[in-house]
């Protein structure tokens, strides 16, 4: 995924994607998002399932404010960062400016199994606490 898809221009229209992107240095991931833009049809949709940075540090902090919990509070943000070879964090603010940045519009967060398109409501319920839900569309 770190090389061009090899699929033609406004091929699909829709991607969707659940935990993937943050398994990629930034960077890496900003490429991926622009061959999705190269390859969705006008009008088509991005969906991606990401780990939560925000929901990560909640519990953090949840943990750390009950005296039984607090000696873990840390495995939070360990498990986020570094288990399942985890190279980058997101948060709908930093994803959302990676899809405008490549040119998607009507970039919004979404709920679990909510969204624009019912063909790409794929969510995976057992990640659905851990995950923050957002699409963007191809102008």
């Amino acid at each position: 995924m770190r090389y061009p898809f090899k699929c033609d221009d406004d091929s699909f229209e829709g991607i969707f994607s659940e935990h993937v992107l943050e398994h990629f240095y930034v960077d890496d991931a900003r490429r991926i998002l622009q061959e999705c833009f190269r390859v969705l049809k006008p009008r088509g949709c991005i969906r991606l399932s990401i780990p939560d940075v925000s929901q990560c540090v909640r519990d953090y902090l949840k943990a750390k404010e009950r005296v039984e919990s607090a000696h873990l509070a840390a495995e939070c943000v360990r498990l986020l960062t570094q288990e399942f070879l985890h190279l980058s964090v997101w948060d709908f603010e930093r994803l959302a400016y990676e899809l405008e940045s490549v040119g998607f519009v009507e970039v919004r967060q979404c709920g679990f199994r909510e969204g624009s398109d019912s063909n790409m409501l794929f969510d995976l319920e057992s990640r659905s606490d851990e995950s923050f839900y957002i699409e963007g569309k191809k102008p």
